[in-house]
């Protein structure tokens, strides 16, 4: 299996083992959609957008860490009425992020832990790449 095969593995792994998981995605540090989850993304437009706010979220903790002097951001939680957004830097400014409904905190937390030890091997390299092979 190649690495691209396995990182789409492991973000629909994710989704599918808990059920309040509506989606896992990976974007670059500019704002890039590198990987989506299958399930919970209604189109790729929508994926996009969402690749746009969760480096911007991103970016805007990295830059309040760096004010406060707390040092690398390791994740990002925006906690909502009624969902969460859970974001970890896997390096660099490359980031994961999750979707859940409240209430799966824990286990949304353990999958973007999974995950954090996983992808960073996969991803090693031009990133880049990633998305010039998926628009191919």
């Amino acid at each position: 299996m190649d690495k691209i095969s396995k990182v789409q593995q492991l973000l629909d792994g994710s989704v599918e083992k808990v059920p309040e998981l509506r989606r896992a995605l990976v974007v670059s540090g500019d704002g890039l959609l590198l990987f989506h989850s299958s399930a919970g993304t209604e189109t790729d437009g929508e994926a996009e957008k969402r690749a746009a706010m969760a480096s911007s979220l991103g970016s805007l903790a990295k830059q309040m860490a760096m004010t406060e002097g707390f040092g690398p951001v390791v994740q990002t939680l925006l906690e909502a009425e009624n969902g969460i957004c859970l974001l970890g830097r896997i390096e660099h400014d490359t980031v994961i992020g999750l979707y859940a409904d409240r209430g799966a905190e824990g286990d949304v937390g353990y999958e973007l832990g999974v995950l954090l030890t996983a992808l960073p091997e996969l991803l090693a390299g031009d990133r880049r790449r990633y998305v010039l092979s998926e628009a191919s």
